[in-house]
């Protein structure tokens, strides 16, 4: 029984994953509505419906999953029509189960009743309004949520199944941690940043760089709460290595141009590996060999909130441009100088909160690191900034943090 659900987890997170890869699942050659099946498609509805049928009934598997698997892969059916259909035959098999499950032990009516209550108000409710997603949005957008959601459940039963053996490596409960960390930090900002972009008429500029302020503030509020340095790195490896594959997934989709503005096709996902990978590599040296991980998270946030200022400032109020040879002409003296004032800021309030520095050295730190980032930013590629001003800012926090010591 008990190696039966690492199986169904395990099968839970493969469908997931398979819906990732090839979310639209309907043929060319699908039966018509209202056609009977063939042969082989009643062999298949038999075979698979005995046997989800044995294992719900014995071991109390999840035979509505299944039954999706069948549906899609196997019989070529619209993923709406097999999810509304599987979904319609588990109301049948959970009510036999919900009932005789009351009549041999009816605690869960009789001591459980508010969990139980709990449980359906918010089923119902997420039911609905999936319903509503679904019937808005394309058969691809439903088999990627469909993915996601699988994919993410089938990993935690996986994890939850095998935690007693899971919980012996340190490294793997802290990156856990982590990861939960970030998630926590991200999920808010983007309950914020959704309503702000499709119910308001915010400027694309605008909404860009508030998504870098949230990326770029996420990540320094993470390493600060984060045990060690290696759960720090692999979780910002680990997030870049999902966010990715996500973004190509989902580029396609007609409501991505509507909710991110990119310069170049590819950019965001681009620019996020770029960043979480970099950050992996600040965290290796500022905190795996320096130990100063506070340092690490003052210059991600030194940065992510002077290159927001520089746009913010430069794009409406930018007059007198920065033309040199060296430069690409677009940036401003305003911008610049907005960059500059951002970044002391945040870099004063990090040192000063985070780190318990005085405010003479935090002052010490912070100016030359904002002025370097800045000249940086100046200087640098738009494509490669991300990567060159943290960079530049945390090698000058270590030098000078080194130096007055």
């Amino acid at each position: 029984m008990e190696y039966f659900w690492y199986v169904i987890a395990a099968l839970g997170a493969g469908i997931g994953i398979r819906f990732l890869v090839k979310p639209d699942t309907s043929r060319k050659d699908q039966a018509a509505k209202g056609e009977k099946l063939d042969l082989k498609g009643v062999a298949v509805s038999l075979f698979f419906g005995l046997t989800i049928g044995f294992g719900t009934g014995f071991v109390g598997t999840g035979g509505g999953m299944m039954m999706l698997v069948v549906f899609t892969a196997f019989l070529g059916m619209e993923l709406k029509t097999a999810v509304g259909t599987s979904t319609f035959i588990m109301t049948f098999t959970a009510l036999i189960a919900s009932v005789s499950h009351i009549l041999i032990h009816p605690a869960i009516v009789l001591e459980k009743w508010d969990v139980m209550l709990i449980c359906i108000v918010t089923a119902t409710a997420a039911s609905l309004i999936s319903a509503r997603f679904a019937n808005r949005v394309k058969n691809r957008t439903v088999g990627l949520v469909t993915g996601a959601v699988l994919t993410v459940l089938g990993g935690a039963m996986l994890i939850l199944n095998y935690w007693s053996f899971l919980s012996r490596f340190r490294l793997f409960t802290d990156t856990l941690h982590c990861m939960g960390v970030l998630i926590s930090f991200v999920i808010p900002c983007v309950l914020v940043l959704l309503p702000i972009r499709f119910l308001t008429k915010i400027p694309s500029y605008i909404f860009r760089k508030l998504l870098h302020i949230v990326a770029f503030a996420c990540v320094s509020l993470t390493i600060l709460t984060s045990r060690n340095w290696q759960a720090s790195a692999l979780t910002c490896v680990i997030f870049a290595g999902l966010i990715y594959p996500l973004l190509a997934l989902v580029e396609k989709e007609t409501w991505y141009p509507k909710l991110f503005v990119e310069k170049t096709k590819g950019e965001i996902r681009r620019s996020l590996l770029m960043l979480f990978l970099m950050v992996a590599a600040l965290i290796a040296v500022c905190w795996g060999i320096f130990g100063e991980p506070v340092l690490c998270a003052a210059s991600i946030l030194m940065w992510g909130t002077g290159d927001a200022a520089a746009a913010l400032v430069g794009i409406p109020f930018g007059k007198h441009k920065i033309k040199t040879r060296w430069t690409d002409g677009k940036k401003s003296r305003e911008g610049t100088a907005a960059m500059f004032a951002a970044a002391v800021i945040s870099g004063l309030l990090m040192l000063l909160l985070a780190d318990g520095a005085g405010f003479s050295r935090a002052l010490l730190l912070a100016v030359p690191g904002a002025l370097l980032g800045a000249l940086t930013e100046l200087f640098s590629p738009s494509e490669y900034d991300t990567v060159t001003v943290p960079s530049v800012i945390a090698a000058l926090l270590l030098l000078i943090n080194a130096a007055v010591r």
